[in-house]
C-alpha cells in the first residue's frame, strides 16, 4: 500500500483536534468546579472540598439525589466533617462561615445535617420501612429541601424551655413523623437537658439518641397505632 502524505496529515490534523477537544473539555469541567468553589477563598480546603468528590458516602448520596446544588451542600457537610476529624477548627468555622453566607441558615443546617451523620441514621430509618424506591428519594429530597419541618439545630445560648416550646410546635404543625434534636459543644448539653421532658411531653413517639463525642442527636419517631 503506498503513503498518502496527504491523507495522512490529514488524519493526524483530525486526531490531534479530538485530543485537544478532549483536553478542551476536560479544563472546562475543571475550571467549572474551581468557580463553584472559589467563594471559600482557601486552597487548602478548596482540595479538602475535592478530595470529597470520590468518598463513598457521596455516591450512595449520589444514587438517592439528584439535585445538584443539594449534592454541593452535602459535599459541604462532609467536608466540614473531615475538617473536624482532623481537629482543623479554625478551617471549620470559615467553612461554615462562608457556606452560612452564601446559602445561608437553610443550606448551612443541610450542610450539618450531613456532618453530624444525621442524614445517613434518617435514611437508615427510612430503610427499616421502605415501601418503595420512589417514596424513598422523596422522603430523603423532602427532608433535605424542608430542613426546618425536620430537625431543630439547638444553638449555644438557647433555652431549654425555648426549645422544648419550639419543638412541641413544629410537631404539632406539621404532624412530623420524625423530628430531630440536635446540637454540639455546649449546644449538646441543652439538647440532653431536654431530653427527660421531651419524653413525657411527646409519649406518641419513640426515642432514638446519637451521641458522638461534643454531638448530641435525638430522634423522635411516631408510634404507628
Amino acid at each position: 500500500m503506498s503513503y498518502d502524505p496527504i491523507e495522512s496529515a490529514s488524519k493526524g490534523a483530525t486526531q490531534g483536534f479530538l485530543n485537544w477537544g478532549e483536553e478542551f473539555i476536560r479544563n472546562l469541567v475543571l475550571r467549572f468546579k474551581d468557580k463553584e468553589l472559589a467563594f471559600i477563598q482557601d486552597e487548602k480546603t478548596i482540595k479538602r472540598v475535592k478530595e470529597q468528590y470520590n468518598s463513598g458516602e457521596l455516591s450512595f448520596y449520589k444514587e438517592y439525589i439528584e439535585n445538584k446544588e443539594m449534592l454541593f451542600l452535602l459535599k459541604m457537610g462532609l467536608t466540614l466533617r473531615s475538617l473536624e476529624k482532623d481537629k482543623e477548627g479554625e478551617r471549620k468555622q470559615n467553612l461554615r462561615t462562608k457556606i452560612f453566607n452564601k446559602y445561608r441558615v437553610k443550606g448551612l443546617h443541610i450542610a450539618q445535617f450531613v456532618e453530624n451523620g444525621i442524614l445517613n441514621r434518617y435514611i437508615g430509618i427510612l430503610i427499616d420501612d421502605i415501601i418503595s424506591l420512589e417514596k424513598f428519594k422523596k422522603d430523603i429530597l423532602d427532608i433535605l429541601e424542608n430542613i426546618e419541618k425536620y430537625v431543630l439545630f439547638v444553638k449555644n445560648y438557647d433555652k431549654e424551655r425555648e426549645v422544648i416550646k419550639q419543638i412541641i410546635t413544629i410537631i404539632k404543625i406539621n404532624l412530623s413523623m420524625i423530628f430531630i434534636v440536635s446540637g454540639i459543644s455546649s449546644a449538646a448539653q441543652i439538647v440532653r437537658n431536654c431530653e427527660d421532658k421531651l419524653k413525657k411531653l411527646l409519649q406518641d413517639y419513640e426515642l432514638e439518641k446519637m451521641s458522638s463525642g461534643e454531638k448530641e442527636n435525638l430522634f423522635f419517631k411516631r408510634i404507628l397505632k
